[in-house]
């Protein structure tokens, strides 16, 4: 499934031009990307589970104050006293209220939304991302983007089709659009902050505005067998943030993002897996599909000049 955006930092794009017309940076910025990918569908698979006991808020605070213990040292690592120095407070303000907001959303759909919709409906954030970044942070889309972006939204709609639109659906669909304000909105404040200020930054506001949420929901200590999901939560969506903001920083939002159409299809075989969900041939294509339209939108973006 996908990932809620607290694992999206990003950061100005930094690549380098080569005679056969391949961005290096870009390639390095997909690895990275796909290693996030992969923190973030744990992240995601423990949070499903974790929700079935737990309310929304107090999983997705947990998952703030727990990814601490990787964005702090890593932070500090990288900028001391600068992790906190932030120069577009508004720009970040902008950002932690739509990540916030979107991720409890997901958080929150998990339980309400057969798994199918749900993955289907969360990906509609990287079609938003690509129609958005032109307008807000002046980066152009070429027509080959756009051409693979619809291939990549024909395999979701393919895997996971809304049958029909209720109260969770709409609210998945706002989600989505607010994962790509979210996105959009710290690229362009991280202009100014580096990846240290634009992800310890995002973790703390996380923290403070989960915790209200998760006591006026009647937060309770975890049971001890949980301990250990709890804290590879944390962790995972800690490393994926600094993996995300890293892969950010080498190339523009709208290349980068439709790799997440990836996750659909190892999404299938999380499901698989973890919950027993057979993929059916319409999975399988759908994959297939998205699996070639996030390829071939990293091409057209690598052979744009820089």
């Amino acid at each position: 499934m996908s990932g809620p955006p607290a694992e999206r930092a990003i950061l100005p794009a930094r690549t380098i031009r080569t005679g056969v017309g391949w961005q290096p940076g870009i390639v390095g910025a997909a690895a990275l990307m796909a290693a996030s990918l992969a923190l973030v569908l744990t992240a995601g698979a423990l949070a499903r589970e974790l929700g079935a006991r737990y309310g929304a808020a107090e999983v997705l605070f947990l998952r703030f104050l727990l990814s601490l213990l990787v964005v702090v040292p890593a932070a500090v690592a990288m900028a001391g006293r600068r992790a906190l120095s932030v120069t577009r407070p508004g720009g970040h303000a902008v950002r932690a209220l739509s990540g916030v907001g979107a991720a409890l959303i997901f958080y929150a759909a998990t339980q309400h939304l057969p798994f199918a919709d749900l993955v289907a409906l969360s990906y509609a954030a990287p079609l938003f991302v690509v129609l958005l970044s032109g307008r807000a942070i002046g980066e152009r889309t070429g027509t080959a983007s756009a051409v693979c972006v619809a291939l990549g939204m024909a395999g979701v709609l393919l895997i996971a089709p809304p049958t029909r639109l209720e109260p969770w659906s709409l609210a998945m669909l706002a989600m989505a659009f607010l994962n790509a304000v979210c996105i959009l909105a710290t690229r362009r404040t991280a202009q100014a902050d580096g990846p240290a200020a634009t992800g310890l930054v995002f973790v703390l506001a996380g923290c403070l505005l989960t915790a209200p949420a998760a006591l006026l929901t009647g937060f309770r200590l975890p049971d001890a067998a949980d301990l250990p999901a709890f804290l590879l939560l944390g962790l995972a969506a800690g490393a994926a943030i600094l993996l995300n903001a890293a892969a950010f920083r080498r190339a523009p939002a709208a290349v980068l993002a439709p790799i997440d159409y990836l996750g659909i299809a190892a999404s299938a075989a999380i499901g698989f897996l973890w919950w027993g969900e057979s993929p059916s041939p319409a999975v399988l294509l759908g994959g297939a599909l998205i699996a070639a339209a996030g390829l071939g939108t990293l091409w057209a973006g690598a052979r744009r000049p820089g």
